[in-house]
């Protein structure tokens, strides 16, 4: 069964849905899919809670990512770079991204989209 072998994101990990950051609250293993119960807060209580598939996720997390592995970008400090390696943060719901400067070969581990612009 395929949906047991997968990774299961972490309860109470942001993820990204219909724009906004959502909590993962419940997971669930069905024969079709891993399914989350998410939910966000207002106020003191959830204002909504939703059930949605694992890979449904995966791909709310996929359209926010803004560059791929093997892109050239522009990092703040360390100038052109290359993108080795990117991860969605469910701490902090974002998408962290390693690097790699193009002349100096020094890496950096913890990018985010504000640190990185594309290369022209």
């Amino acid at each position: 069964m395929a949906s047991t072998r997968i990774t299961p994101f972490p309860l109470r990990g942001l993820v990204p849905y219909r724009g906004a950051l959502y909590a993962i609250t419940h997971q669930e293993v069905f024969s079709q899919g891993r399914l989350y119960r998410i939910g966000r807060f207002v106020g003191d209580r959830y204002d909504e809670r939703v059930m949605i598939g694992h890979w449904d996720l995966l791909e709310n997390m996929e359209q926010l990512a803004r560059f791929k592995v093997g892109d050239a970008v522009v990092h703040a400090e360390l100038g052109e770079a290359i993108v080795l390696q990117r991860a969605w943060s469910f701490r902090c719901g974002t998408v962290r991204y390693r690097v790699r400067a193009k002349t100096t070969g020094y890496e950096r581990a913890s990018a985010t989209d504000r640190d990185l612009r594309p290369s022209a």
